[in-house]
């Protein structure tokens, strides 16, 4: 009985290392910034009272957003968070996730907590409070993917101006990476069964 539970040994350190995957930050969903953030040359759209923005973006696997850039500056209070997307314009809907920015500087790094998201198709949108004066910026005037803008409130309309580009933002994702004692567990398993295979044809032979 005992021989044929340590028979099984070889495949069970094999399943947990596998099973035990780490995340680590690595992969960009969304890049509306170009290559120099440290300059950006588009059109500032303006954020206010009534006015909001929401630009695409999607997910290709389950995954956790690592961090978070934007172009949005400004004087007051503005949301920052995730919609759920399921056409060309944001629909009704609360947030999946959010967070609240007082006196935001443009190209400040967030590191939300927690929000995980499913494969699909989604919005990030910036609703500002009442009194907030700031823009989120473009950092191109070249035209890139469609986004919107509320043109009163609740009402969203898509951006068709040809030299207005997207709001410059950047989205990167978490990427499920082995751990070093995951990869330890995946040797131990490999070099017991490859032992116990050769065992079995010395046995056999």
């Amino acid at each position: 009985m005992k021989h044929h539970a340590f028979a099984k040994l070889p495949a069970l350190l094999l399943l947990c290392g596998l099973a035990a995957p780490a995340h680590a930050a690595g992969t960009v969903v969304l890049d509306s910034y170009g290559p120099d953030i440290t300059y950006l040359e588009g059109w500032p759209t303006p954020l206010a009272q009534g006015q909001d923005i929401a630009i695409p973006f999607d997910i290709a696997s389950a995954t956790s957003i690592a961090s978070l850039l934007t172009t949005i500056d400004g004087i007051g209070g503005v949301t920052v968070g995730i919609l759920a997307r399921s056409g060309p314009l944001p629909t009704a809907g609360g947030w999946l996730y959010s967070t609240h920015l007082v006196d935001p500087w443009a190209n400040t790094t967030l590191t939300p907590s927690g929000w995980t998201l499913a494969p699909g198709s989604y919005w990030l949108a910036a609703v500002p409070d009442a009194g907030f004066e700031g823009s989120w910026q473009s950092p191109t005037n070249t035209a890139t993917s469609p986004w919107a803008y509320t043109s009163a409130p609740g009402v969203w309309t898509a951006v068709t101006t040809a030299f207005t580009g997207m709001p410059g933002a950047r989205i990167t994702v978490t990427t499920a990476v082995p751990e070093p004692s995951s990869y330890a567990l995946l040797l131990a398993g490999g070099l017991l069964l490859a032992a116990a295979l050769r065992r079995k044809s010395n046995a056999q032979g």
